[in-house]
């Protein structure tokens, strides 16, 4: 056996040793505390718009067109990103009205 795998099977052997205490597990938090104007500015990126949303590329362009999707923001002459908070609020609006059309 080398040298090399010798060394990689003891790593593997102490790293599952009970010695290692783990880590606590904790929840993320619910509600951001940070005042609004004082949060940091996220901006998400089309593959991020596209998890968030369920929406396709096409559709997301297509939405926007129509005025009834966030604007994309021009970072740099060949990027795009949209705000999070602003798709935040869309998704928020759209469980919104949903939730008001099926008690109707």
């Amino acid at each position: 056996m080398s040298y090399a795998a010798r060394h990689s099977q003891r790593l593997l052997a102490g790293a599952t040793s009970s010695n290692i205490p783990e880590a606590p597990v904790r929840a993320a938090p619910s509600h951001d505390p940070t005042p609004p104007g004082h949060r940091p500015i996220r901006m998400l990126r089309l593959p991020q718009v596209i998890d968030a949303t369920g929406l396709g590329k096409t559709k997301i362009y297509e939405l926007q067109g129509q005025g009834d999707f966030p604007m994309r923001v021009k970072i740099t002459a060949h990027s795009v990103a949209w705000v999070e908070e602003d798709i935040q609020a869309w998704l928020a609006a759209r469980i919104q009205s949903s939730s008001t059309q099926n008690t109707a």
